[in-house]
Parts: structure tokens; sequence; C-alpha cells
């Protein structure tokens, strides 16, 4: 009976989440989408450089812009919609569950056995001194889900607002109101792009559009569209920068944000140095990889390598 509840519960908790996940991106994107056709119904209809380029048929300047135009809602959407990399429950989730040590007590227990051996060996001054430094791996071992029950694959976590484990995880973006993670990290990026040269753009043609008077009323009657907009436009363009040029030293570092921000506290990190990622191939494999490998990496072995070159004598 108990079993009975708990499950019904489970099941009533699930539904209101995916109720409100579809209902809130729903929204997102439709406010997205009317806020986008806003702006760009005043610099088609009040006279701007894009309404003047329309009227006198400027093929080249009214092609690029909508192809811009399109290409960025295009890109939007793809990254919002399409599958950021979840973790299939069904294929890793493990049967014997409770009769599987947790990763962390198998770290403590591996990290007692250490510290036993190395008192036993206390007159040998290099056992002092790995003693006193933190313990490096050869080995990962895969974290654990609670809450999917399932075992992690290395750079994967579990977002509590899509209530899935996501591979590579980066963040989840309310904007999207998706995550971003292994397999749409390039999309957002190509969207963060497109969207800021659309936005660039806009910013020029509203400031040119602006109407010097004499009267501040005057000024205010002939400019309140174009002031709204720019307001706009400014507060999304200092986003966007910021968010390119964070996510493009992301893609050259071959980093996430969230183990970029959170390298002590993860598991598979946190005994390498600050200075230090694993995953970091150069730049320009870093950048090819990111845009044209699809399969999904082993990232493990590029975190065993590393450490059997730092420290090629240590193994678990």
């Amino acid at each position: 009976m108990n079993v009975f509840v708990r499950g019904r519960r489970h099941l009533t908790i699930m539904s209101q989440k995916l109720f409100w996940k579809v209902t809130s991106g729903m929204f997102i994107r439709t406010f997205h989408v009317g806020l986008t056709v806003a702006v760009l119904c005043v610099l088609i209809f009040k006279d701007t450089a894009l309404r003047e380029a329309i009227l006198q048929r400027n093929i080249p300047y009214v092609l690029a812009f909508a192809t811009l135009l399109t290409i960025s809602g295009g890109l939007y959407f793809q990254a919002s919609l399409m599958d950021p990399g979840f973790v299939p429950v069904d294929q890793t989730k493990t049967p014997n569950w409770d009769n599987d040590s947790s990763s962390e007590s198998d770290d403590a227990k591996d990290d007692e056995e250490e510290e036993d051996d190395s008192r036993r060996s206390s007159k040998d001054e290099e056992a002092v001194r790995m003693l006193s430094s933190p313990r490096q791996r050869t080995h990962v071992r895969p974290r654990k889900c609670d809450f999917c029950e399932i075992k992690q694959p290395i750079r994967s976590k579990h977002c509590e607002d899509c209530s899935r484990c996501v591979r590579k995880f980066d963040h989840h973006c309310p904007w999207l109101e998706n995550c971003v993670g292994e397999s749409n990290h390039r999309f957002f990026w190509l969207f963060l792009l497109t969207e800021t040269a659309l936005v660039v753009w806009s910013l020029q043609i509203t400031w040119g559009a602006f109407q010097w008077k004499s009267t501040l009323y005057e000024w205010l009657k002939a400019n309140a569209f174009f002031f709204v907009c720019i307001v706009i436009i400014a507060l999304a363009a200092m986003a966007l920068t910021g968010l390119l040029c964070c996510h493009s030293y992301m893609m050259i570092t071959n980093q996430t944000t969230w183990e970029f921000m959170s390298h002590n506290r993860i598991t598979y990190l946190r005994d390498f140095e600050e200075s230090v990622n694993p995953f970091d191939e150069g730049y320009l494999r870093n950048c090819i990889k990111f845009f044209f490998y699809c399969p999904y990496r082993r990232w493990e072995r590029l975190v065993e390598k590393k450490c059997e070159c730092v420290h090629p004598s240590n193994s678990v």
C-alpha cells in the first residue's frame, strides 16, 4: 500500500513538473518571438534605414537582414527544442542499486587505506609527502544520481528543472527553457553569434532613426517607439555579448560553465589544480570537435590520460 501511495505521489509530482515545463516553455518562446516581432515592426513601419531599403528595393540589404533574422530564429528553436544530451534512464539504470557502493564511499575507503599504508612507512619521506598532498587518480569512477538512479557518465549533471541527467552539462538556460549540453551547445553558441550580430545591426538602425527636435515633448512624440526599442536592444546586446564571450572561452578551452564555476566541488576535477583542465586538447582541436564531432565522447579517457601524464605512478 505504501509503495502504491509513493508511486502515485511520484507520478503526480512528475506530471506537475512536466505541465509546468511545457507551459513555461511555450510562454518563454512566445514572449521571445513576440518581442522580436514587435521590434521588427518598428524597424519596418517607422522611418528607418530598413524601411528605406525596402521602399528603394535595396535587395542585398534586405536579403542580408532577413537571412540573419531567419538563421537566428532557426538556431533558437533548434537549441531550445532538441535533446540537449539526456542520459537514457533505462540503459544506465543499475538493477542492484543497494549493493553498489557509491563513488564517494569508495573514495573514502581508499583514502583510509592509503593513510594506513603511509603510517606504516612513516620513515619514508616520500610516503609522508604523498600523504600530505591530494590523491590523484588514473581511473575515473562514474558518479551516481540519486534522482534518476543511474550511473552518470563523466561531465554529466542532474538538472532539477528538466528532472534528467544531461551529458556535458553546461547550464539550464531560462531563455531557451532547456538545458545546454553536449548535443545542443554548438547550436546555442551559433545562436548567440547570429543573435548578437542581428542585435548590433538593429541597434545601429534604431540609433540612426532618431529625429532631433527642439523641445522634449516633440522629441518624445517623434522618438517614443525608437527609445523603447533602443533600451530593449541595448540590454539584449550587453547580455548577448557577455554570453558570447563566455561561451567562446568555454569552447576554445573545452570547459563547461558548471565545471568552471564548481571546479573544486566536482569529483573528477577536484584532484587537479584549478589551472589544469584535463579535457583541453588544444584550441584548434577543441573548436573542431565542438562543431563537427557528433557522437557522445568518452571523456573519462582524457581524464585518465591526464592523470597518467601528471602522476604516472599513481593508480586506483
